[in-house]
């Protein structure tokens, strides 16, 4: 480990930035670092940059009445920002608008997650898509976080094929979020009479009924409720299907498949055919001591993100 020390490589205080290209694959922070003393090795265990959000906590009243769900996440971000010495991380936020205008309450006595929060407001029925894009910029590397809307992805109109410029060796067919009913209980009502609940269910189809309860102690809308129940019961219609996917390290597109994108993937052929569109939710390149490539792409059905 040439040029590394113990204080370029600070866990919690060390960015981390893979360039491939020209542009950067992935960004964040360096939360452990594992020397191996013997081999003069050190692995880095890093997360993105909203691993940063989920150790900050809201300590003061956060009320917005009608106020874009884009603007809500950027106001948490820079309450992030401004609340106590060393707060500034140096991230960057966008200026994009959504037109969904959203009523949210967080109450400083709660101490309400801000990575939390912002996940929370971007899954509901209509939400959003964040990311935090690392690119170069008069000469420097910055960091912004941009609100993606609709959250739909990016069609890349390009098809994964098994065969043709991929492997598909397996793939995993879950059914243990299925439901057909969900129940979702929010905080207490302030006549006394119990917390705020919102019951949804469906005719069950193709399966016996299946039920989900979930709390959302910080939610004190009903409205809000009721997106969580109808995106609940929309994720638990039919079994998620996860193909592991290989791409063919020669295959020139692979620099276009960045995480958000929608591709098509086919292959399974025989035994579990696979034909539709998925969205890519992580990529990941490992390089051995030859210097030969593997590339990972985990992908979701887009239904997950809608």
């Amino acid at each position: 480990m040439r040029g590394v020390s113990a204080e370029t490589l600070y866990p919690g205080n060390t960015a981390l930035y893979v360039e491939r290209g020209g542009s950067f694959v992935w960004s964040g922070l360096v939360w452990t670092v594992e020397p191996d003393y013997a081999g003069g090795t050190a692995t880095l265990n890093a997360e993105g940059w909203l691993s940063y959000y989920k150790t900050r906590f809201l300590e003061d009243d956060q009320v917005f009445r009608q106020v874009d769900q884009a603007e809500i996440a950027r106001s948490l971000l820079f309450y992030c920002t401004r609340h106590g010495p060393g707060s500034d991380i140096g991230v960057e936020l966008g200026t994009e608008t959504t037109g969904r205008l959203r009523d949210r309450t967080y109450l400083g006595s709660e101490r309400k997650q801000i990575g939390e929060a912002i996940e929370q407001l971007s899954a509901v029925i209509d939400g959003f898509d964040f990311s935090f894009d690392s690119e170069w910029h008069a000469g420097r590397v910055r960091t912004v976080f941009r609100v993606h809307y609709p959250a739909r992805g990016r069609d890349r109109g390009m098809v994964l094929e098994q065969g043709r410029n991929t492997d598909i060796p397996a793939a995993t067919i879950d059914g243990t979020a299925l439901v057909t009913a969900v129940t979702m209980v929010g905080a207490d009502n302030d006549d006394g009479t119990g917390p705020v609940t919102v019951s949804r269910s469906v005719p069950p189809i193709r399966t016996p009924r299946l039920e989900a309860v979930e709390t959302h102690a910080d939610v004190t809308e009903r409205s809000t409720l009721e997106e969580k129940a109808g995106h609940r019961l929309r994720l638990g219609t039919t079994p998620v299907t996860l193909p592991r996917i290989e791409l063919y390290p020669e295959w020139p597109g692979f620099r276009e498949v960045m995480v958000g994108d929608l591709v098509t993937v086919r292959g399974g052929y025989g035994l579990y055919p696979i034909d539709g569109q998925w969205r890519v939710t992580e990529r990941a390149i490992e390089v051995d001591k030859t210097g030969a490539e593997r590339i990972r792409v985990t992908v979701a059905t887009p239904e997950v993100f809608q």
